[in-house]
């Protein structure tokens, strides 16, 4: 079972190092990016959505 997320990338306010940062710290908690896509302007806002396992992220405690 996977659960999502969706984050909103503002391409004006953010300098490419700093979304990779960003999208690294999320894929180091487990997120995978699975698309990009352009948001209403379809010029500064981008929207990426995200999936992870839920059990990787929640593992079952061991008896």
């Amino acid at each position: 079972m996977f659960e999502y997320k969706i984050e909103q990338i503002n391409t004006a306010n953010s300098k490419p190092p700093k979304i990779e940062a960003r999208l690294t710290a999320l894929g180091q908690d487990g997120w995978e990016l699975v698309s990009v896509v352009p948001d209403f302007d379809g010029e500064h806002i981008l929207k990426a959505f995200l999936k992870r396992d839920i059990w990787r992220a929640n593992p079952e405690p061991k008896a």
